[in-house]
């Protein structure tokens, strides 16, 4: 058998990483001199003048004054240019797409909504043109935002692989190409994540889960998913779908039916609060806002309430012992409905699990709150960015 050939680096790419190291030292240690890089990076003299003269007339980096040193004339210093581009961030939900411009250092720029006009309409392709319409305007100059786009972030609340949503209930999409759709449209390169990996990130980057080399992010919205924090990293596993969680099984007798939109956690999960949905004239099999229906009634005293709240935790128990078991993190912090009842949803679970595992990790409480997921998005657009423009 003929062996493949060695894959070798061109000048191209060289070049490449070289910048790339360049930037990333100023992101992370600048204001510096172009000796401090050269120091920092290990790079001769001249790639440092060369690389560092393209970048300052890219406007990926800019001048930041002047230090003296004890011999010698004074050493200009350089900084990254933050403000210099921007991403777009898009949390899309059910009935709405939020977005975002976000520097790259993490400033929001501008922000606003748009409802999806579900009325009449085919509900899956409403959205995707709601979406388009938001994109749109987010890239136009009415936002008043001067500095370009280079790159998008999109969370939805589906399984994505490769930018491919390959099922999302609640926005009525199955193997939809969302990234190809608003490349298209946008002409900038995409990334498209789920929205509990979103919140993972969010909350791990500056929120309740920072500095935790293993955590895990509940989400409870219309189903359950969990974004994994595994050393330091986002766990996406095999094709993408690490975290589904809803779709644990909860006793032998499941394996008697099938599931398809929801998983037989989810099923269960929406058993038990179906009758404080319809109460409230809620449809479909939302767990999110039946919850919250349930827990309203629960602090009215209603005694139905409180026993569906005990079998609701139950359930909600059992799938965090095989996560806790499985992947022992540090924390798991509540999100998406559970944030109006967090400190109550956080000892409820917590009970339930002491004695029971090995090791209990911490509840903790959303600090990013609906924000979580859309900020997730932009810190993960934000490197994602970070490669599409200095490393294409």
């Amino acid at each position: 058998m003929k062996r493949p050939a060695p894959r070798t680096a061109t000048t191209r790419h060289v070049t490449e990483i070289n910048r790339t190291a360049i930037l990333d030292v100023l992101r992370e240690h600048g204001p510096l001199s172009r000796r401090d890089i050269q120091q920092r990076t290990g790079l001769g003299s001249a790639t440092i003048e060369r690389l560092c003269s393209a970048l300052l007339e890219e406007g990926a980096v800019e001048l930041a004054g002047q230090v003296r040193s004890s011999v010698g004339r004074p050493s200009t210093l350089l900084r990254f240019a933050s403000s210099a581009r921007a991403i777009m961030a898009v949390d899309v939900t059910e009935y709405t797409a939020r977005g975002r411009l976000v520097d790259l250092g993490g400033t929001t720029l501008h922000e606003e909504s748009h409802t999806f006009d579900l009325d009449g309409q085919d509900a899956g392709a409403a959205r995707i043109d709601g979406l388009l319409r938001l994109v749109d305007r987010l890239a136009s100059p009415e936002t008043g935002v001067p500095a370009p786009i280079v790159a998008v972030g999109i969370t939805v609340p589906g399984i994505v692989h490769e930018g491919v949503v390959s099922k999302a209930v609640e926005l009525d999409w199955q193997e939809v190409p969302l990234a190809d759709i608003v490349s298209a449209r946008s002409g900038l390169p995409i990334l498209v994540e789920n929205d509990a990996n979103a919140t993972a990130y969010g909350e791990w980057s500056g929120g309740a889960l920072a500095n935790a080399h293993s955590a895990v992010a509940l989400v409870l919205g219309a189903r359950l998913g969990a974004g994994i924090i595994n050393e330091a990293r986002l766990h996406r596993g095999h094709r993408s779908a690490a975290g589904e969680i809803g779709f644990l099984l909860t006793s032998t007798s499941s394996f008697s039916r099938y599931f398809t939109e929801q998983g037989d956690v989810e099923s269960t999960l929406a058993a038990q609060v179906q009758p404080f949905a319809a109460r409230e004239g809620l449809q479909g099999k939302r767990i999110g806002p039946a919850f919250r229906a349930m827990m309203a009634r629960c602090r009215e005293g209603d005694g139905e309430a409180e026993r569906a709240r005990d079998e609701f935790f139950d359930s909600i128990a059992l799938a965090l012992v095989a996560t806790s078991v499985v992947l022992s993190p540090q924390v798991i912090v509540l999100a998406g409905a559970f944030a109006q009842y967090s400190e109550e949803s956080a000892e409820q679970l917590t009970r339930r699990l002491v004695g029971r595992i090995p090791w209990v990790p911490r509840i903790a409480v959303s600090e990013l709150g609906f924000d979580a997921a859309i900020t997730g998005v932009s810190a993960l657009t934000i490197e994602h960015a970070r490669s599409a423009t200095y490393l294409a």
